[in-house]
This record gives C-alpha cells, structure tokens and sequence, in this order.
C-alpha cells in the first residue's frame, strides 16, 4: 500500500540490544539463505514500501551500520543502549521520524519469524488515531503500528517505564489483527531458540 508523502507510515527497528543470554550478536547471526536476522527483518518493510525505516543501533553499531550499508535505510545511534532498556530505544527512533510520517510500526530486530503478509494487513487496515498489534492465541505480539497521536505520551514516559505502559493507558484505541503465525511473539534470545527457530524456517 502506497502513502502520501504527508501520510507516511515508517518502521522503527529496534536493534541496539547487548545480546547477553546470546553470546554472539543475534541479529547478525545468519538466518535463511545466510542473510543475517537483521536483514531479514528490515526486507519485509523494504518490500512493502515502507518509508522511512529507522534502525536504532547499540552494541556493535559500526557492523549494524556496514550491514545495512546497501538498503533504503537509516541508522540512529542510542547512547544510552547499555542501560535504557527497550524504551530509549524506542524514543531514539520516535525522534528520528521526519515530518510527514502519521505512524510508525516498532519492530525488535530479533524476531525474524513475523510473518510479512501481518505486517502487510497492519498497514493496510490502519486507521488513524490507532495502535495496531497482531495477536496469537490471546497473546499480542509484535510489531506494533503506533500513530503519532500516542508518540508524545512514550516520549514524555519515565527512564523506568515501558512501552507497553503507552498501550495499556490506551486500550481503547488498540485494534488486533489476529494471526495463527507464533512468530509474532517469538523472539531469538538463546542460542537454543536460535537453532529451533532456524531449524523451522528452513522446513
């Protein structure tokens, strides 16, 4: 689905996390055809022509950067990747969004398995004033499609917060797209998760 100009929806990929119960850095592990995860991940915004995509970087933010060198993509650095948690993350990315852009998907660039086909039906049933999330068996998942309406509110939350406070004081506007896919709340944490999950894309 094409946007306006000034009626853009962009992507945030979250990709400043240590990877400590990984050991290797997990996004730049290889996943199918060898391309690492992170690559994965941000194909399926390049492909359904979602601009802009912001990557947020952290540890090891030079090999992030070299990886994605060649694609439609920006990289913003997050100072604060070592101790922020997801949240300074997720409002390092709010702030690189340009002017134009009326909501943005946020995406943790260890999920590879997210089916292309959520994202697609997320952007085209988007309305605006919303949060859209997919969910599996009861459970929401990720990405999450956050219109500007909400940005200021995960801006304004405190170092301790979470973006998950943001959703839950907003019920009323979430909207699910529901999905049999478990790769919507499947993250790649351990190198045990690594190998069943790499071991189920490639069957």
């Amino acid at each position: 689905m094409q946007h306006q100009m000034s009626n853009r929806i962009g992507a945030i990929i979250l990709a400043a996390g240590l990877s400590s119960r990984m050991g290797d850095f997990k996004i730049l592990l290889p996943w199918t055809d060898d391309k690492p995860i992170l690559t994965h991940v941000v194909s399926k915004y390049i492909a359904l022509d979602i601009s802009p995509i912001v990557i947020v970087t952290g540890r090891d933010a030079d090999r992030v950067q070299e990886t994605v060198a060649r694609l439609p993509v920006e990289c913003v650095h997050n100072p604060d990747y070592a101790t922020g948690e997801i949240l300074s993350s997720v409002k390092t990315g709010l702030r690189a969004m340009p002017d134009g852009v009326v909501a943005t998907f946020i995406n943790p660039a260890d999920m590879p398995r997210i089916p292309q086909s959520i994202i697609q039906s997320m952007n085209d049933n988007y309305r605006p004033h919303h949060i859209f999330a997919p969910r599996y068996q009861g459970q929401r998942g990720h990405p999450i499609l956050l219109g500007k309406t909400f940005w200021q509110a995960m801006l304004d939350l405190p170092a301790d917060g979470a973006p998950r406070d943001v959703i839950q004081a907003n019920k009323a506007f979430l909207k699910f797209i529901e999905t049999d896919d478990d790769g919507v709340i499947i993250d790649i944490d351990t190198p045990e998760t690594y190998q069943q999950e790499l071991n189920r894309s490639h069957n």
